[in-house]
């Protein structure tokens, strides 16, 4: 008996063997092209898609001449660029030229030309969401003027200028706009899309030695479902973040309450909520923002920032903010008419009935919506000194 048990085990094992799919396929390295980046522009009625492919070989130290290290002075990655009547077309015309299978699982960053932007990015991102192969956390970015040339910069602080992309959404916002939550608020009522909006810069001026191209975030790209309607600068657009709770450790400079120059508190902690009402038709949202902040720059003659001081820079401080709130609501509602804040959304989550009445108008209603500002920001720390350095005590004012 038991033999013939082990017997039976014996065949169910070499059964077993049976459905081992072995490595029929397998990709070897060697014969894939990683594409990190991608940047996609309109020219006329075709699309140009610029692929950022990674050179394992060329990725080691600088200047490094072993162990599969790079030269000095090669890139880490190059750039396929084509263009096709459709995106898909694109891919397929650059596999012609290319000796490896293009591979898009690593990508993390989409750079979008303005121009496609502008034009609507509904039947590109059919594609982006389809295909297997397309990471939904990957950052969507607008360009000033064309992505491949954003794309194409030195960058040199980064192995890939595309990286440089993705850091930087993640120093300016605690959750930066991925693929999903763009498509999402695309497909959404009540809330319109935004995308952090990116441009080539030097990186010192032209004429030094050595100078070197770069990418910085330059403001917010609004858009009405998928189109862009217009680019707000950074100053307002980074009073619509900290409105969202989404800003990471903003600084903001205020003047100082009595005497001349500017102080600088660090927000360390934000986070903030709507509170709509509707009454008669008439919409008002109230936006609370709650702040911890932290002087980090006392740049004036004022005080010696003990507690009745820090009260007045408080004060400043809630007036300043509420004030640059204020102009970027103004921006987004009566320039754009596009409500990134998600007013609608809220009032959906807070007061459906009424939502449900007013929903089909709110395009309409948006513009005349009474926005509310009231901030609560508590400054903690003054910094290891109280009196402004290098001012003598007799040009010191006090309150």
């Amino acid at each position: 008996m038991f033999l013939i048990r082990k017997i039976r085990a014996v065949l169910m094992l070499l059964l077993c063997t049976l459905f081992i799919a072995g490595c029929w396929d397998r990709k070897e390295i060697n014969d894939i092209a990683f594409v990190i980046g991608i940047a996609v522009d309109k020219e006329g009625e075709n699309y140009r898609s610029s692929l950022q492919i990674a050179l394992p070989g060329q990725s080691g130290a600088s200047g490094s001449t072993g162990g599969g290290g790079g030269t000095s002075g090669d890139k880490s990655w190059f750039m396929l660029s084509n263009t096709a009547r459709t995106l898909r077309g694109t891919t397929l015309e650059g596999q012609k030229a290319l000796s490896r299978k293009i591979y898009y699982a690593h990508r993390r960053t989409m750079l979008i030309g303005e121009d496609l932007a502008r034009d609507g990015v509904a039947s590109m991102l059919d594609l982006f969401t389809r295909y297997p192969l397309n990471r939904f956390s990957a950052l969507p970015v607008v360009t000033k003027g064309e992505a491949y040339a954003v794309m194409d910069t030195d960058a040199p602080i980064e192995k890939f200028p595309s990286e440089m992309v993705r850091e930087l959404c993640f120093l300016n916002m605690r959750n930066p706009r991925s693929l999903k939550t763009f498509i999402d608020s695309i497909l959404s009522d009540g809330v319109d899309p935004f995308l952090p909006v990116a441009s080539k810069v030097e990186n010192v001026p032209k004429d030094w030695k050595d100078a070197k191209t770069n990418i910085k975030l330059d403001g917010l790209a609004v858009f009405k479902k998928d189109k862009l309607v217009g680019m707000i600068d950074k100053a307002p657009a980074d009073a619509l973040i900290l409105a969202m709770g989404e800003a990471n450790a903003p600084e903001v400079m205020i003047k100082s309450p009595r005497g001349e120059g500017d102080i600088f508190i660090k927000l360390n902690e934000n986070n903030s909520s709507l509170h709509p009402t509707v009454k008669d038709d008439k919409v008002t949202v109230t936006v609370q923002l709650y702040a911890k902040g932290v002087v980090v720059d006392n740049e004036s003659n004022y005080g010696d920032l003990r507690e009745k001081e820090i009260l007045k820079l408080n004060d400043a401080i809630h007036k300043k903010i509420k004030e640059d709130i204020v102009e970027g609501v103004r921006l987004i509602q009566q320039k754009y008419h596009a409500d990134i804040l998600g007013i609608g959304r809220s009032i959906h989550q807070h007061l459906p009935k009424e939502w449900d009445k007013m929903k089909d108008r709110w395009d309409d209603i948006y513009p005349d919506v009474e926005v509310n500002v009231i901030p609560h920001v508590i400054i903690e720390n003054v910094g290891v000194v109280n009196k402004p350095i290098g001012v003598v005590e007799e040009d010191i004012v006090h309150d």
